[in-house]
């Protein structure tokens, strides 16, 4: 029986922008220069962990792309009779969450960010995962909750075989706001996690994540945060960056996982 190990990564600049987004790329620059330049990072990025860079899927997620809506919490697991696409990251798969399982092995499932939490949760038992990218306006729909819901509802996860891993983002210290955000519109999920202090307040996106979490039964020892700060990290693009400091080296990260099988 073949044996599979969850691989989880982050790109960053040192890697180049995981867009298409036309603004992350000098004034003239033609779509098909562009598309022939994420092509030749992701490439790159499949050659440094060992996976095809034309196998990368991201979920098609509102708040994030235009014209597109479902109901909170849809997810799609990938199967490969599901793969159209030549380049993966060109499939439409209109949702909050994207599970995948070894049947599937080196296929990458993720999502491109530059301050937003992406979630990572593997229910380590039945070696199935699900990604979701959560900032603010997904936390405050309650994405971290249905992302664990997702595996409950697939494979009928325990939630003491879920293991998290909390992607890099930008950290309380420096998310902060002079007037009570108006996306903060579900008053429970913000509760702890939107502080005044003086005339600002300040946004705590991982408490808000790991309460969350914890509602769904996910013990705290198992899940993981990444220490870096988007904003603070010089190697990390970050929107708040770009907005805030008038940063010019913008772009976005990839957050992501795949299962590689294990040579015995």
């Amino acid at each position: 029986m073949n044996k599979y190990r969850l691989i989880i990564f982050e790109s960053n600049k040192k890697d180049g922008c995981m867009s298409l987004a036309k603004k992350f790329y000098p004034k003239g620059t033609t779509e098909d220069e562009i598309k022939l330049k994420l092509s030749e990072i992701k490439n790159k990025i499949g050659k440094k962990y060992h996976f095809d860079g034309k196998h990368i899927i991201q979920p098609c997620q509102k708040d994030v792309e235009l014209n597109v809506d479902y109901p909170d919490g849809a997810y799609t697991k990938i199967s490969q009779k599901k793969l159209t696409q030549k380049d993966y990251w060109y499939e439409k798969f209109p949702c909050d969450i994207l599970l995948i399982d070894t049947k599937c092995p080196n296929i990458v499932i993720g999502h491109r960010m530059a301050d937003c939490p992406v979630i990572i949760a593997e229910d380590i038992k039945n070696q199935v995962v699900a990604v979701s990218h959560c900032g603010a306006k997904q936390i405050n729909r309650e994405v971290p909750k249905w992302t664990i819901k997702a595996l409950k509802k697939e494979v009928n996860s325990d939630s003491k075989n879920i293991k998290i891993y909390i992607g890099s983002c930008i950290k309380r210290k420096n998310y902060q706001y002079n007037q009570y955000p108006k996306w903060a519109t579900n008053k429970k999920v913000w509760k702890e996690s939107i502080t005044k202090e003086g005339n600002i307040y300040y946004i705590d996106l991982v408490s808000s994540i790991k309460s969350q979490l914890i509602e769904e039964g996910i013990k705290e020892e198992n899940i993981k945060e990444s220490p870096i700060d988007t904003y603070s990290n010089k190697n990390y693009y970050s929107h708040t960056k770009e907005i805030r400091d008038n940063e010019k080296d913008i772009g976005q990260n990839f957050v992501g996982c795949f299962y590689q099988e294990i040579s015995e």
